[in-house]
């Protein structure tokens, strides 16, 4: 019964080499937090996404029990360059909600 604890969550753009390709993707990272129980939702604009998004988790740290969450939303250029505002929003059973965003013009 260890007290849960809250992912730290990082949000990569898409670096400047992708934005040359064809497909762009963008990285949500949730590291850090215990229990197993945790939920990553992306948002294009206002718009939640449901498809082109791969999640994978670390195994369990023998050290103190956290894992790591890596979600990966993919787009093609075209989309990613018809929107504006990406967001990654992740609910852990911690408590509140913690949401990282990006606009796409910031640079």
């Amino acid at each position: 019964g260890d007290p849960p604890i809250a992912p730290t969550v990082l949000l990569f753009p898409p670096s400047a080499d992708q934005l040359t390709t064809e497909t762009v993707t963008i990285v949500c990272v949730a590291n850090k937090f215990r229990p197993n129980d945790i939920t990553v939702t992306w948002k294009v604009d206002v718009e939640i996404q449901q498809s082109g998004i791969e999640n994978s988790t670390t195994p369990q740290s023998p050290e103190d029990c956290t894992y790591n969450l890596s979600s990966t939303l993919s787009l093609t250029k075209a989309q990613y360059n018809s929107h504006s505002v990406y967001t990654c929003e992740v609910v852990h059973n911690s408590g509140s909600a913690i949401v990282q965003s990006f606009n796409r013009g910031d640079c």
